[in-house]
């Protein structure tokens, strides 16, 4: 991530009369345009409300998990009215192990989006202690995945052995995929990020992580579409379902694509292309938009949006940032 680009500036050896500022007036009807620092402060701006909207939507949470846990007793008490199991302990000792872990994972999760909330402000104060921060946020977010792997073992044993509409195959595999495909890439990438100054390793896992965790949202949200938006689709008729279909299906690939040919651009040239990741990081605000705008009109979808990270469509704001800053260093240089 750049913290910033610097003009350069002739300094004049000629001290009797210095020379005269640019840019300070305007002409009569001519619009003032934002300076570079302004860019600059704004990408700093928009990380920061992505800060503030994760560790929101993390809080919210993790109040939700308080609140269930106060009735954990009387949701076991009632659990074999919602399911029926042929093997009743296995199926009551995974449920208690999704529930446990998930509670759980909501609040390392907390912990996770504070150090970010922390590392966010220090970035905006020029604070180059916001390093250190780098490795806790990614740490506590990996272990967050990690404690979808109990979810995923009791939606897939439990169809097998259990009935119940708390019960998806789906469901299993898409926590399965992104426990898989998030939580080692992570994990090592957060134990990199602990000795910042030995760069070659991180950007190696960067480059490894980014790619597999947009791939996994789109994994998510894709599963999300085919167990609960798909099977709903008497209420999806007309262009508003089509909108939301093709959303649900091609948005998260395509960031995901865009992520990896950055990646690969990175590898080919060493260097990063600021564009592709403005766009990238656009395409996945802009799922979450549409499918808040789709949700306006589809009931199923409104229904299904708190299992959305909707949180992310600030990501839309950050990455307009990224480009404003990305067409500024190109004009600079």
């Amino acid at each position: 991530m750049e913290k910033g680009w610097f003009l350069h500036k002739s300094q004049s050896t000629n001290k009797t009369k210095p020379e005269p500022k640019k840019h300070l007036k305007k002409n009569c009807g001519e619009t003032e345009k934002i300076t570079p620092s302004g860019k600059v402060r704004l990408f700093k701006i928009a990380l920061l409300v992505v800060a503030i909207s994760f560790f929101l939507y993390t809080l919210y949470y993790a109040i939700i998990g308080t609140l269930f846990l106060s009735h954990f007793p009387l949701v076991i008490a009632r659990l074999p009215q919602f399911i029926k199991s042929s093997n009743p302990n296995l199926q009551l000792g995974l449920f208690l192990f999704q529930e446990l872990s998930a509670s759980v994972g909501n609040y390392l999760g907390l912990v996770s989006a504070t150090f970010g909330l922390s590392g966010a402000v220090l970035f905006f104060k020029n604070d180059v202690r916001y390093l250190g921060q780098l490795w806790k946020i990614v740490l506590f977010e990996s272990l967050f995945f990690l404690l979808l792997f109990p979810a995923a073992l009791n939606h897939l044993i439990g169809t097998i052995i259990s009935t119940s509409a708390l019960l998806n195959f789906y469901t299993g595999v898409s926590f399965l995929i992104q426990t898989v495909l998030i939580f080692p890439a992570l994990f090592t990438l957060s134990c990199k990020l602990r000795k910042p100054q030995n760069l070659p390793p991180i950007i190696k896992w960067v480059c490894i992580t980014a790619p597999l965790y947009v791939f996994s949202f789109w994994v998510r949200h894709g599963f999300l579409w085919v167990y609960a938006l798909s099977p709903s689709s008497a209420q999806n008729t007309g262009l508003i379902g089509v909108v939301g279909s093709v959303n649900s299906l091609v948005t998260l690939l395509v960031a995901a694509i865009v992520t990896s040919m950055m990646v690969l651009s990175f590898r080919q040239k060493k260097k990063v292309n600021m564009r592709l990741v403005g766009v990238a990081l656009i395409l996945i605000g802009s799922y979450f938009f549409i499918y808040d705008i789709v949700s306006l009109w589809v009931p199923i979808y409104r229904e299904f949006l708190i299992l959305t990270d909707f949180w992310m469509i600030t990501l839309t704001f950050l990455g307009i940032a990224v480009l404003l800053n990305f067409r500024n260093k190109l004009k600079m240089h």
